[in-house]
């Protein structure tokens, strides 16, 4: 009897943790699309001479709803396409928006992004990622990580959620 309740004292502790684990572990392919973004904003930027948003707010994110359960890239919106982003078959769990701006111009900056810091408009064009998780299946606490072309460390809220 002693060793059963060790047992499920001890489940009861390893398996919230375990799942927590799991879900900032899927949180890390953050990390690989965001390098495939900034690869292609790089190129296109080159090419063009200015920055390409994905969409038209921090919203409009591809895929459209996140969850727990992966996505598997088929057809990119037409944006992605222009961008040149190559995740046919990748397995995504968040969504994913770029959006850009021209130098001094603070059009475009959301809301998540003045949460990031950033809140004044760049002296040079700019873009910033942003990808929304929802690991945990509840929709009221999500993860964020946002990344921007004057700073590429990648910031986190709620990471794991």
């Amino acid at each position: 009897m002693i060793a059963v309740a060790i047992v499920g004292i001890l489940a009861a502790v390893a398996i919230p943790q375990f799942t927590k684990t799991t879900r900032k572990a899927r949180g890390a392919e953050v990390n690989a699309v965001f390098a495939e973004l900034r690869q292609r904003q790089e190129e296109y930027h080159l090419a063009n001479g200015v920055y390409f948003s994905t969409g038209t707010g921090e919203t409009d994110t591809y895929p459209a709803t996140p969850g727990r359960t992966a996505q598997v890239a088929t057809t990119p919106p037409a944006s992605w396409t222009s961008l040149k982003v190559r995740l046919t078959n990748e397995k995504l769990y968040c969504g994913y928006v770029v959006i850009a701006g021209a130098a001094g111009s603070a059009t475009g900056l959301g809301t998540k992004a003045g949460e990031f810091g950033l809140v004044n408009a760049p002296t040079t064009d700019w873009y910033y990622l942003l990808a929304h998780c929802d690991l945990d299946g509840n929709a009221t606490r999500d993860s964020y990580y946002f990344s921007w072309s004057g700073d590429t460390a990648v910031k986190k809220q709620n990471e794991g959620f």
